[in-house]
This record gives C-alpha cells, structure tokens and sequence, in this order.
C-alpha cells in the first residue's frame, strides 16, 4: 500500500462512487447526504487524488451506461 494516500469507494446507500484519504473511518455522501463507515476491504487504492478522481469519474460513468 505504499504511496497509496487515496481510497475510491462507492456509497452504500445511492451507490455514487466517491474518494477520501485512505487513512479516513468514515465517508459523508454528497449525493444522499448519508455518513457511512469506510470498510477497507471494498476501496479501490489510488496514488494521488487525480488518480483517484479519475477512477471516481470512470466509475460513475460506467453505471450511467448499464
């Protein structure tokens, strides 16, 4: 995990994907204004937050197309 400073991780209630600090516990949803615990076995590790509001921007871009 090292360098890996950033976590991308989907809101369990309305399914947005989202990052935050790996080292974060907890993740406030701006789209369904829920606060959720972060378990880290479900996060996509990222290196930096450009990495990880790439993979963010992708993700949700994916679920537009199903």
């Amino acid at each position: 995990m090292l360098n890996k400073r950033f976590i991308v991780l989907r809101c369990p209630q309305c399914g947005k994907w989202t990052y935050a600090r790996s080292k974060q516990k907890t993740r406030f949803c701006s789209r369904c204004e829920k606060r959720f615990k972060i378990d880290p076995v479900q996060v996509i590790y990222a290196a930096d937050h450009r990495q990880a509001h790439y993979l963010v921007k992708m993700k949700n871009e994916e679920e537009m197309n199903k």
